[in-house]
């Protein structure tokens, strides 16, 4: 008895691929007032400072940002959940990456998780001209090229920069403490690698266009 919404976007409105910017775009449409969940600052609000260490060294990255979370327990998700990401076609996984696929259904922002306990140290660089080869989530071995944007620790690759996390730093079942980026990358060059190398993942679809 669910009512869906079928929306066709056209390649220039990236600004509507995301639930609360379709609602924008529907209170604009029909001139009446939108009431969005209150969440900025939200994420300064709880915990501790960090030694946690950001950076990039690229323009292809202009924006990158890291926050650890402890005491985490990986679980199913609740039934709810499971349901709303199966009306959206995305597919359950567990309680950690479902709520980081809600979060992007609903702002438009892909986030990535990682073990915490798998990096080296508490510091991610965000690189590129790198020749290396990286297997990936999916256990295959890609080929990096310099142009591909890399997300590393202590110069190493953890993940392909708004593409696909590392075998290296996965978020298992035993994982307690995570750590997880929100970032913006360059679109045109997300697109080229991900052409390259054969990998469509939600997140590239978003860079891609570039994030409203």
């Amino acid at each position: 008895d669910d009512e869906l919404l079928d929306v066709g976007l056209t390649p220039n409105r990236n600004d509507c691929m995301a639930a609360w910017a379709m609602a924008m775009e529907t209170g604009a449409i029909l001139n009446r007032s939108v009431q969005l969940p209150q969440c900025e600052g939200i994420s300064m609000q709880k915990g501790e400072p960090t030694t946690l260490k950001v950076a990039s060294e690229t323009d292809k990255c202009p924006l990158f940002m890291g926050k650890v979370i402890n005491h985490v327990t990986i679980k199913e998700s609740p039934k709810w959940m499971k349901e709303l990401l199966a009306a959206a076609g995305v597919k359950s996984i567990n309680n950690v990456v479902d709520i980081s696929n809600i979060v992007m259904l609903e702002t438009g922002q892909p986030m990535h998780f990682y073990d915490k306990d798998a990096l080296p140290s508490l510091e991610i660089t965000v690189k590129d001209h790198l020749n290396t080869t990286y297997t990936a989530l999916d256990g295959v071995t890609y080929e990096i090229e310099p142009e591909d944007i890399m997300i590393t620790n202590q110069g190493k690759p953890i993940g392909i920069a708004g593409i696909m996390g590392g075998e290296n730093s996965k978020i298992t079942d035993n994982v307690t403490t995570v750590l997880f980026e929100a970032a913006c990358f360059n679109g045109p060059n997300i697109r080229k690698s991900a052409k390259r190398v054969g990998l469509r993942t939600d997140a590239y679809g978003k860079f891609e266009k570039g994030l409203e």
